[in-house]
């Protein structure tokens, strides 16, 4: 199979949608030789901070000498950014040749679940096979693995070798699928917490934190705790912020007032990791130094100021809102938005609508994505009086810098699957 036919097979793979469970991925890994039992993880799931966390908590690893593989779930930029590795010498994408192969192997496998009339794994079901046979390949000596949806029947929530279970912060989202309320949500996403194992969690909705620690205590699992109290931002503006944890100084380079939060709870997860994975002190601050991570307030243009970020939830909103509002203070925003129907899009335009001046508003690519005159509708209902229609991304952003003024910022945020049509890189 060339890259070619890969990259074709698993755009018709991706038609079939995301179905919860783990019998059809257990399935696929048997007829693999089971690689997941090849290897080491830290197992993240949770609402918002996934990617960010996996990226610091990478970095550290990789600072210490481990060869990191990472799972990254969406993509953003390009299609080989799902199966990584990381190592001293930076963050480095799967190969198309060895992605080909990957694709190959996984597509015999399906044909022969196939042959004997079991149930097709989803495109998500496949590209986790994919990324544990290339993490084996490369010889991987710890995997971070991203859960996709939820945590408990997530495709992911197959491996056994879980050095931490991390838990990020956990809100309302894909509530038809996880259920309606954070404590519902929360259960879900604590079904990664293996039996006698270790979490690491950063809650700061108290019946989630409950439901977290219950579920631990059900697994008879070491439980550690981010307390929000500790993290003490120091300075935080556009180039990142300096926070101090458990005594030590940190300084990111990933902007956002979210991201000192981000940053503990991956130094947290790394204290707590047994030998010989447990970084040095030194090591833990280089890695959170170098951690870089696409699309979470990223400033991709100093003039104009454009600010690409994944805000798409209303606790992503909020959190926007209050990193803009604090490193932005001062400036008239202009907006940039698209998102999928299957989103609180309404509260998240009630959260942000009073922070712009005007927003130019899309329909993100697929079949989930809104329709723009549906969104431009909320935001004229908010009261957004300067609404206007694009027809891409960069048509978009063409008409806020059409508003811009010099001192102004530009935002471009919501659905991540939209930021590929950017031409930075």
């Amino acid at each position: 199979m060339t890259y070619e036919e890969a990259r074709q097979y698993m755009e018709e793979a991706g038609r079939s949608g995301m179905v919860p469970g783990l019998v059809r991925m257990r399935a696929l890994l048997g007829q693999l030789g089971d690689p997941q039992d090849k290897l080491q993880f830290i197992h993240i799931a949770g609402t918002n901070g996934k990617g960010s966390v996996a990226a610091y908590v990478s970095s550290i690893l990789a600072v210490s000498g481990q060869l990191v593989g990472r799972f990254v779930s969406p993509v953003v930029f390009e299609y080989e950014e799902c199966i990584q590795y990381e190592d001293l010498e930076g963050v480095h994408y799967i190969s198309r040749d060895l992605l080909a192969q990957v694709v190959s192997e996984t597509a015999a496998a399906v044909d022969r679940i196939k042959r004997e009339g079991g149930e097709v794994p989803t495109v998500f079901e496949m590209e986790t096979a994919m990324a544990l046979l290339a993490f084996v390949s490369w010889q991987c000596s710890v995997v971070v693995l991203e859960a996709g949806l939820g945590g408990r029947e997530d495709a992911t929530n197959v491996v056994s070798n879980v050095l931490a279970s991390v838990i990020t912060p956990v809100s309302l989202d894909h509530q038809t699928v996880l259920g309606k309320t954070i404590p519902e949500i929360a259960a879900a996403k604590a079904g990664i917490i293996k039996k006698n194992g270790v979490a690491v969690t950063s809650q700061k909705d108290p019946s989630a934190l409950a439901v977290i620690r219950e579920e631990a205590g059900r697994q008879e699992a070491s439980l550690y705790e981010v307390e929000r109290s500790g993290v003490m931002v120091r300075k935080a503006d556009l180039e990142g912020s300096v926070f101090t944890y458990c005594g030590e100084s940190y300084r990111t380079f990933m902007a956002g007032l979210y991201q000192a939060e981000n940053a503990a709870l991956a130094v947290e997860t790394c204290r707590r990791l047994p030998e010989p994975f447990t970084p040095s002190v030194e090591e833990m601050i280089l890695g959170i130094r170098m951690a870089a991570w696409r699309g979470r307030f990223e400033r991709i243009c100093t003039r104009p100021l454009i600010i690409l970020d994944g805000a798409h939830n209303p606790a992503g909103a909020e959190a926007l809102r209050s990193t803009a509002e604090t490193l932005l203070a001062g400036r008239r925003l202009h907006g940039v938005m698209g998102v999928l129907k299957d989103k609180d899009y309404e509260r998240m335009v009630e959260i942000l609508a009073p922070s712009f001046e005007d927003v130019a508003v899309i329909t993100p690519p697929g079949e989930r994505g809104l329709d723009k005159e549906i969104l431009a509708g909320v935001w004229r209902r908010m009261g957004c009086r300067r609404v206007s229609l694009a027809d891409t991304v960069m048509e978009g952003l063409k008409k806020a810098m059409d508003a811009c003024g010099e001192e102004d910022a530009i935002l471009i945020f919501g659905s991540l699957s939209f930021f590929k049509e950017l031409d930075w890189k």
